[in-house]
């Protein structure tokens, strides 16, 4: 008997601290679920470049063209050894941002079934497709009439339909606006290549400056009177009035006018990557589920506000 009652108060102890425990922690997840209400969520992703720039670190995530910000003080000393070694791991982290802002306020590690989920689309693999589109346009005709129809496709056009091409709102959303397009040509029978720019990028729109880690646009070939194949970039977010040479492209990429900036490197890909990081990992959307989605959430904006860009989390991959 008296065993038993010994067996029981172990017992009871034993539920008394694991009910201590489960409110404790259910009284933190409480807690931070309640400062993390005060913040910008940007879901989980991938973090690419973490760069100090006058003493403030200059962080660049897969997909968005945005820089956010996380200053090197203790109290961040955690949340940016998590980024760092993310970098390094190609994993991902769930990232908060204070509201309005591009400053990173918390950084929490991901999941073991985020990391696999990311492995799985997030990938080093170069996925070809097989199709029997024409990779050069006959003509600068056949060239001058793509373009047309692109940017009859612009948001606030009478000609867009839905969703419309973002090229109004520079922000960000470059991705969505270039696969966009490749899906225009692919529509009337072409396809393209497309070109990727990394650095510390700034842009004017002639009226406002923006802010990228990378840009990217269709590269299009056609053959010049000559019959010699030339290629073109076709993004009217930078320039509206027709198709340009990569080079003028990169160099509208690094406008000084809007402060220091400089390309530190680019690369060309298939037209069916959607997302191509510095270190050759990607990102494929062959449905356009993302870039739809993108599209439709910046569809309301023009100029160079809102910044930071909306949260297009709630877009998945």
């Amino acid at each position: 008997m008296r065993n038993f009652l010994l067996s029981m108060m172990v017992f009871v102890t034993a539920l008394s601290l694991n009910s201590c425990t489960d409110s404790s922690a259910e009284q933190q997840m409480s807690q931070n679920e309640t400062s993390n209400k005060n913040l910008t969520d940007l879901g989980k992703t991938v973090p690419v470049g973490i760069d100090d720039e006058n003493g403030t670190l200059k962080v660049s995530f897969i997909v968005t063209a945005q820089f956010y910000t996380i200053t090197p003080t203790k109290e961040n000393e955690k949340y940016i050894s998590l980024i760092r070694e993310a970098v390094k791991n190609e994993s991902p982290i769930q990232v908060f941002i204070k509201p309005n802002t591009h400053e990173i306020a918390k950084v929490e590690k991901g999941s073991e079934e985020d990391i696999r989920f990311f492995k799985s689309a997030y990938t080093k693999e170069v996925k070809n497709e097989t199709n029997k589109l024409t990779s050069v346009l006959p003509n600068v005709a056949t060239l001058n009439s793509m373009f047309a129809l692109i940017k009859n496709q612009a948001c606030g056009t009478s000609t867009a339909s839905s969703p419309c091409i973002t090229f109004r709102y520079p922000v960000d959303g470059c991705y969505a606006r270039a696969h966009k397009m490749r899906q225009i040509l692919i529509n009337n029978g072409y396809d393209c290549e497309k070109q990727f720019v990394y650095g510390n990028l700034k842009a004017s729109t002639g009226t406002c400056c923006v802010a990228w880690s990378y840009h990217v646009a269709i590269l299009v070939s056609y053959k010049n009177a000559s019959g010699v194949t030339e290629k073109r970039i076709i993004d009217p977010s930078l320039f509206p009035s027709g198709p340009v040479t990569d080079t003028a492209w990169r160099n509208a990429c690094i406008n000084t006018s809007c402060g220091s900036a400089s390309v530190s490197s680019y690369a060309n890909t298939a037209g069916n990557v959607y997302y191509r990081s510095p270190t050759n990992s990607y990102l494929y959307d062959n449905n356009l589920v993302n870039t739809n989605c993108v599209l439709t959430i910046f569809s309301p904006y023009s100029g160079c506000s809102p910044s930071p860009a909306p949260s297009v989390a709630s877009c998945g991959f």
